[in-house]
């Protein structure tokens, strides 16, 4: 029989070394602006959990599932094996173009939850990139309700939820309330140097069951197919 892990290790030896794993069960919030690799550090938690024999699904709002398998197969390693295999699904939900208002929100972020617990959704890792349009225009019960419902998902079905946000899309009372009940907690952040170069940055805030990295905020550059390289501080000039 197997036996399931009892973290999510990636194939990343670099970010294994700074976040310790994912517990499972869990859920992760990944929060950071626009483009400082929430979905690249996604997709190396997705393939580190496909790595390890368990299940995985992508559920985004930002591509489609063609463009999804081909950014990870491009930026740290090839899925579509995974993919044809039906270890690995996609699903793509388009949410840019709707005419949102609360009840639409509401619907959203039911049908989401709903999917990932059915039959049809489920599976050991899930990746929920991003929530972002849908909780902009969501009540604040709406949005508690929902981290609460998928927290007690994961915990009654051993599994692991990650899901990214863009902070701006919440006020900060919410923002702390939503940290506050996940298990995980990563921020991202982007920073240009001079002469135009840019670095990220990835810090581990917090990480249930694990204790916090000896250095709290590390420096990352993002390598074709290998994805996030961790570089060291003395590389990166003020």
């Amino acid at each position: 029989m197997n036996v399931k892990p009892r973290v999510i290790l990636t194939k990343n030896m670099e970010l294994d070394r700074i976040m310790g794993g994912i517990p499972i069960p869990s859920v992760t919030l990944i929060e950071g602006e626009n483009d400082t690799g929430k979905s690249l550090l996604a997709y190396h938690l997705a393939i580190g959990a496909l790595s390890m024999g368990l299940t995985a699904r992508y559920i985004t709002t930002e591509t489609t599932v063609k463009g999804l398998v081909t950014q990870m197969s491009e930026l740290c390693d090839d899925v579509i094996h995974h993919f044809i295999m039906g270890r690995f699904s996609v699903t793509a939900i388009h949410t840019e173009k709707i005419r949102w208002d609360e009840r639409v929100a509401k619907y959203y972020l039911a049908a989401i939850l709903n999917f990932v617990k059915s039959p049809r959704g489920a599976a050991d890792f899930t990746v929920i990139d991003s929530i972002t349009y849908v909780a902009a225009h969501a009540e604040e019960k709406d949005i508690l309700s929902f981290f609460s419902e998928l927290m007690r998902y994961t915990y009654s079905s051993a599994s692991v939820a990650i899901i990214t946000i863009h902070p701006f899309a919440f006020s900060e009372e919410l923002l702390v309330r939503i940290r506050s009940a996940c298990d995980g907690h990563i921020l991202l952040h982007k920073k240009i140097l001079r002469g135009s170069e840019i670095v990220r940055t990835l810090e581990v805030a917090k990480m249930k069951g694990a204790p916090l990295p000896a250095e709290k905020v590390v420096f990352f550059k993002v390598r074709p197919r290998f994805g996030i390289k961790v570089i060291p501080v003395s590389q990166v000039r003020a």
